[in-house]
């Protein structure tokens, strides 16, 4: 017998690649087959709507009784309530429990989510996975949850339309080309199916394996099943009964209603558009077409979308604004730290949507005329047209600045509240639309109320958008175009539409609107196609740590060091003998120091960073290079400014002889009368000694109110402080300063790290500290300790200087009241060092300044 081959990697290598490319094609397929789904819809809506004017939907909508509003909320919390018990059911099914609390928030935020976006099987199961994960529910329990609650809803959905089969076979016939007596026969058969899966059903649950051990089936109790397709048959007829109560059911029967309700929504789900969107509306004017009147249908349609969808979705943000402005403390507050907090960007996310797509399509349709001619007599023409122009396209900005809402942007949050702001102006400038006026200010206390949410220090525009949110996009305006026609299918088209401005010229306003908001998407989602991609830092690789601290090691210069503190990404020569690490903010990709390794191999490395930082558009920057490498970076096209000096002190020449070290004298003798002692803790040692230190540091940043700094500034970073010796100072016994310094395996010069120490140590701390340690290196046979860089030093102004030259002379003369440039040479300057220039080299002329904001801000801890 052949002996079985149980690995063949040629054959694991072309599955994964055929994975790969299935992957990459379902990328793009989704979004097309999207845009082709929504278009055949409009096609169907365009024929359905030939009987349908704009004005007799909007004249329904208006007349649409108080109770009938108010009964299709009752239907809707009742529907909603069954949801709950669903999801209660299901938890059961599951075999875990969770308090009523996190049951009420899980059940229907999430279904509020999935109802709104479709797919809710994923976006109401992501929900629940936040807010039920507080129970310590895991996700493959939500998972079977979610599969269960989804199963026996399509159930439920089948079985009353097979009862409808029964007894409304007359009514399901205009939906489906079958007679009446072959619905009736398949109706029957069905039913019988059903209580066949219902007893077989056991009192407890149990697993069905089939011949493929990857595929099984979990066989709920009859108890659980039972109970969950009867709760689910409630939720379907109360969210009928929402529907029913805003139409004229006297022309039609509520079993015969219900039966096209439940066959509408199965169709829904089979198309998977967001909420059964669009199938479930052309099923429903389909089906009961004779029956009902269809602006009349259509009125009810968009009521019921309103009610049943919008404000369980406004009122699931309103109760993540809440969390989120700590409101429900309370029984809620353990919610807070791990899971619903986290699901307000997606809700603020998918409202912004929301509130973008309303401002276009109402950029499309006429306003109401009352209402023009009130604002004739407060405002000018111009301001009326601006007004619905400049909100149309800046609903289009909106629907871009959601996806930065959804990835916790920063910037994405102050622009939401911008154009939130803007819009609220130009929806009552435009025609006093005080709903608009009314979600937006909603979307105003939503941003409000959760803006320390949004922390991610990023550049908006900086990733590209996916071609599924691209597409999402296109059918807004594929959309807004269809009702701007459906809404002046009256207007008779001519080029002069374009030129009339007045008041009572409505279709020209709303051609002009929905034109701008169509031509502003099409060149925003063309520039994101096209440019660059921006790219992004990426935290490096164990390995490349390795590989650096390797070369790190191998060579002299000591402030290499800063590489191994993790936050900047390396790009590695061809041989990985030298390295350049780098990271990046905005458009400025900033390289830290020259290349670390051989010097054979810096002029490649240079090269290779200006054409990475230029291939995705942005300004290549080295950041403190030496004089030594400045014809490397003039080869290479950049721009070179002065920074400042680095201070060497030059240990084979430091002693306290002479009146010059007077000062280091006194600062020893006084330690030592104030009880000074150091301790050379050796790598080794570190990481025991680390709480010690973390306690220094923290009280030291906290006295300054200051974070932790970055990429030229080396941070408290246990990992990389582990790979130094520390030299620490205490008082009378207890820890006060500690100061680190980087070293090489050549032993020839060091760096100093991080400097830290509590407010209440002696003034003559780090004087004595850094003695000391120049003392401790001299005695270990090191040539030359680095004392850091002096900003701006030796920026003195010449007769040919540049303009940033003569700018940095006068930022150091009278710049002391915001930094003190000179205090820190005044301190350095103690050691008697030696003073070595320090350059930064950057691509572009006036492009450099905005790399010298980006830099400062590297420093200060942001990358984008």
């Amino acid at each position: 017998m052949p002996r079985r081959k149980l690995f063949d990697p040629a054959r694991t290598i072309a599955k994964v690649r055929s994975w790969s490319h299935a992957h990459r094609l379902q990328r793009f397929t989704a979004p097309v087959l999207t845009v082709v789904v929504c278009a055949l819809l409009l096609a169907v809506f365009q024929h359905l709507s030939q009987t349908v004017d704009y004005k007799s939907v909007m004249r329904q909508l208006r007349h649409l009784p108080l109770d009938a509003w108010g009964a299709a909320l009752f239907a809707t919390a009742l529907s909603f309530g069954a949801l709950i018990g669903r999801d209660g059911v299901g938890l059961r099914h599951v075999g875990v429990q969770v308090p009523r609390s996190l049951l009420w928030v899980g059940a229907t935020v999430g279904s509020a989510l999935g109802n709104a976006t479709g797919f809710g099987a994923l976006t109401g199961g992501a929900v629940r996975c936040r807010v039920y994960g507080a129970a310590d529910v895991t996700p493959a329990q939500v998972g079977r949850l979610t599969v269960f609650t989804s199963v026996t809803l399509a159930l439920s959905l089948v079985l009353m339309t097979a009862v409808g089969m029964i007894v409304s076979a007359d009514t399901l016939a205009r939906m489906m080309p079958l007679s009446p007596v072959a619905l009736r026969s398949a109706g029957a058969a069905l039913v019988v199916v059903f209580a066949v899966m219902i007893a077989c059903c056991g009192a407890a649950p149990r697993t069905l394996a089939t011949r493929w051990t990857w595929l099984r089936f979990m066989i709920p109790a009859r108890r659980d099943f039972v109970a969950q397709i009867v709760l689910a048959i409630v939720d379907v007829i109360a969210a009928g009964l929402a529907l029913w109560a805003l139409l004229p059911h006297a022309q039609v029967g509520f079993g015969d209603f219900i039966t096209v309700f439940s066959a509408a929504m199965l169709l829904g789900m089979i198309g998977h558009t967001p909420g059964g969107v669009g199938v479930f509306e052309a099923s429903m004017v389909f089906a009961l077409g004779g029956t009902v009147q269809t602006p009349e249908m259509v009125a009810a349609l968009l009521a019921y979308r309103a009610i049943y969808f919008g404000v369980p979705l406004i009122l699931s943000a309103g109760v993540m604004a809440a969390f989120e402005g700590r409101a429900l403390k309370g029984r809620f507050a353990f919610l807070r730290p791990r899971h619903v907090s986290q699901l307000a960007p997606l809700f603020l996310s998918i409202v912004t949507f929301v509130a973008g797509s309303m401002l276009v399509i109402s950029g499309a349709t006429p306003a109401f005329a009352k209402r023009i001619a009130t604002l004739q007599t407060i405002l000018p023409l111009w301001v009326l047209e601006g007004s619905q122009l400049l909100g149309s396209v800046l609903g289009v900005l909106l629907l871009f600045v959601a996806r930065g809402l959804l990835r916790r942007l920063d910037a994405a949050w102050w622009l939401a509240m911008i154009l939130a702001v803007a819009n609220l102006a130009l929806s009552l400038a435009k025609g006093l639309a005080f709903v608009e006026a009314g979600v937006l200010g909603f979307l105003i206390v939503l941003l409000f109320a959760t803006r320390e949410r949004f922390n991610r220090r990023s550049s908006l525009f900086a990733e590209r958008f996916t071609a599924t949110w691209l597409a999402s996009v296109a059918v807004v305006m594929v959309l807004a175009v269809w009702v701007m026609f459906f809404a002046f299918r009256d207007v008779p088209y001519s080029g002069d539409l374009w030129w009339q401005f007045a008041f009572d010229n409505r279709a020209p306003r709303a051609l002009r609107a929905t034109l701008a908001a169509v031509l502003f998407a099409a060149v925003f989602a063309m520039w994101q196609l096209l440019r660059p991609a921006a790219g992004r830092f990426v935290m490096p690789e164990p390995q490349d740590l390795l590989d650096a601290a390797r070369i790190f090691r191998a060579q002299e210069r000591s402030d290499a060091g800063l590489a191994m503190m993790g936050d900047k990404s390396f790009l590695f020569s061809e041989s990985r003998e030298a390295f350049l690490m780098y990271a990046k903010h905005g458009r400025t990709w900033a390289a830290l120091h020259d290349p670390v390794g051989p010097r054979r191999e810096w002029a490649e490395l240079i090269r290779k960073f200006v054409e990475l930082a230029h291939a995705h558009h942005g300004r290549a920057a080295f950041y403190q290079v030496r004089a030594d490498a400045l014809p490397l970076y003039l080869d290479a096209g950049l721009t070179l400014m002065k920074l400042g000096e680095e201070a060497h002190v030059v240990l084979s020449d430091f002693d306290l002889k002479g009146s010059h070290r007077a000062h280091l004298r006194y600062a020893l003798k006084r330690g030592e009368r104030d009880g000074f002692d150091v301790e050379v803790i050796e790598p080794a040692r570190v990481p025991e000694s680390l709480p010690m230190l973390r306690e220094i540091s923290d009280a030291w940043l906290e006295s300054r109110l200051a974070r932790e700094k970055s990429f030229s500034v080396a941070a408290f970073n246990e990992d990389y402080l582990a790979a130094q010796s520390v030299l620490l100072v205490r008082q009378q016994g207890t820890p006060v300063a500690f100061v680190t310094f980087m070293t090489t395996d050549m032993n020839t010069e060091a760096t100093v790290g991080v400097m830290r120490h509590v407010s209440d140590a002696s003034p003559y701390a780090m004087e004595y500290l850094f003695t000391k340690l120049a003392l401790h290196l001299k005695q270990a046979g090191f040539q030359s300790l680095s004392l850091g860089i002096a900003p701006l030093s030796g920026m003195q102004p010449t007769p040919l200087a540049s303009y940033w030259h003569r700018l940095a002379g006068l930022i150091w003369r009278f710049g002391g009241r915001f930094y003190n440039f000179r205090g820190l040479r005044g301190f350095k300057s103690k050691f008697q060092p030696r003073w070595e220039p320090r350059y930064l080299a950057a691509s572009g002329s006036v492009g450099v300044f905005f790399t010298l904001a980006d830099l400062s801000l590297l420093a200060g801890g942001w990358r984008s």
